[in-house]
């Protein structure tokens, strides 16, 4: 016998009461991936992005985003948290106004401040939902740059979360300029200032940056036909490096390659 969902839902949202914080962010992860929108469930986990517990708060933020509910409220009741006093909770959010596509002056003003993060986890993030926003004025590209750029993005102690299973200190360190990477691929500035930039990236010692880097000149050389002259001239260029691989793997995105 299938379970009855609102039988499911309601069984969740007795636990969300639950004084146990890892049971109640676990009801509240669930609630998520349940695809109820009903207004008790969405009220119920927008109070509980206030609560106490930081467990709580960030699989609130999580099952908000996964519910895909991009009111005004819920936008205006997880912009606080991109300044919570946890990494965690920080990356949450702003994970979860990407999902939601709200592009608004205050929530791009506040993703912008977070690329100035400590955290490595936090500012790569912000990094990567500015590129799913879709916003690509001069003050997001300047700011992505600029992290692109940096030899020592927020290389510091207690960075302790990182977006995908990277192992190494060197990967941590190039965490940052590899949200920017995809960002700036997303985006579709295919500017000299920007492609020069990516272009430096192709010969970076992490070789996730370096496969960031090449999706996102294969991205941008969809959009424009300036990009695939200037992939191959540096193939020729760098026939003799160790690197080459990179330029010749941004080659295939773009030929081959998906666009999204």
């Amino acid at each position: 016998m299938r379970n009855n969902p609102e039988i499911v839902v309601s069984a969740l949202l007795t636990l969300l009461q639950d004084e146990n914080s890892i049971v109640c962010g676990h009801a509240a992860n669930a609630l998520g991936n349940s695809g109820s929108n009903l207004k008790t469930v969405v009220n119920t986990l927008l109070l509980l992005l206030e609560d106490n517990h930081s467990f709580v708060r960030k699989n609130a933020a999580y099952a908000l985003g996964n519910l895909g509910n991009s009111s005004e409220a819920v936008v205006k009741a997880l912009l606080p948290l991109l300044q919570d006093e946890d990494s965690d909770v920080r990356i949450f959010a702003a994970n979860t106004l990407g999902k939601l596509g709200n592009s608004s002056e205050t929530v791009v003003k506040a993703l912008l401040l977070l690329l100035q993060e400590q955290s490595l986890g936090v500012s790569g993030r912000a990094a990567y939902t500015l590129g799913n926003l879709g916003n690509s004025s001069e003050i997001v590209i300047k700011g992505l740059l600029a992290l692109l750029q940096d030899e020592h993005s927020f290389a510091r102690e207690g960075a302790t979360y990182t977006l995908g299973n990277l192992g190494s200190s060197l990967e941590e360190d190039s965490l940052v300029r590899e949200g920017a990477a995809y960002a700036l691929g997303k985006l579709g500035n295919s500017s000299e200032t920007v492609v020069n930039a990516l272009l430096i990236r192709l010969q970076d010692e992490s070789s996730n940056l370096r496969s960031t880097t090449a999706k996102a000149l294969g991205k941008l050389g969809k959009k424009s036909n300036n990009i695939l002259p200037i992939i191959i001239q540096w193939i020729e260029q760098h026939q003799d490096s160790e690197y080459v691989g990179s330029g010749i793997d941004a080659l295939w995105y773009l030929v081959v390659g998906e666009e999204s």
